[in-house]
Order: structure tokens, then C-alpha cells, then sequence
């Protein structure tokens, strides 16, 4: 497992990260949510694999607009245990939890 010293929200456009092996990673907004493992962000980018849920929960009418800003915008970081962290985005989407190791691949792919 990835460990980082320390977690930097960068304002609203992405997180810098300084691991401890002192690798340092800027990773931006656009990546971070591109990316969300949260299940309704897998399903908008076709995994099915979340869409037969544990409970039935009572759907009710949700029409929301979001700018692409906001989806992008960065509002929040905090932690997650000692693994993960979890982030809040202007459209008020906060449900993804970001491993670090996810991080970390994440990192160096945006870093290539």
C-alpha cells in the first residue's frame, strides 16, 4: 500500500501529493472525477457491476442540472481511515473513496 506524508487540495483544481517514498504527484479535478470509483460513477461509464443493489431503496424524482463546472470544481478533501480519501464536488457529488494506491496510479498516469 501507498502511503503519502502529505495531501494538498490545489483550490478547486486537483490534489498534490507527496508520497513517502518522496515521489510527488499533481493530480487535476478533471482526472479526480473522470476517474470517481463511486458505483454511479462506474455506471455512467458503463460498470454494471454496482447496479443490483444489497437493499431496495424507494426511488424518487431527481432532476438536477450541473455545469461541467461544477462537476469539476473541487470543494473537499478528508480522510478515510489510514487508506483512502473521500471528496466533495461543487455539484455536490461525494461518494467516491480514493485508495491511495488509486491515487498513486492515477498520479503517474497523468504525470506521463
Amino acid at each position: 500500500m501507498r502511503n503519502p506524508q502529505q495531501v494538498k487540495r490545489l483550490g478547486t483544481e486537483g490534489l498534490e501529493i507527496t508520497w513517502s517514498d518522496d515521489c510527488r504527484h499533481q493530480i487535476s479535478s478533471k482526472t479526480l472525477r473522470q476517474n470517481c470509483p463511486s458505483a454511479v460513477s462506474l455506471a455512467r461509464r458503463g460498470d454494471d457491476s454496482h447496479s443490483k443493489p444489497l437493499t431496495s431503496k424507494k426511488k424518487s424524482l431527481k432532476v438536477i442540472e450541473h455545469s461541467i463546472d461544477e462537476e469539476l470544481k473541487l470543494e473537499q478533501i478528508w480522510s478515510v481511515g489510514n487508506y483512502a480519501i473521500g471528496m466533495r464536488w461543487a455539484d455536490g457529488h461525494d461518494t467516491g473513496i480514493y485508495t491511495f494506491d488509486f491515487l498513486y496510479e492515477l498520479g503517474e498516469k497523468e504525470d506521463s
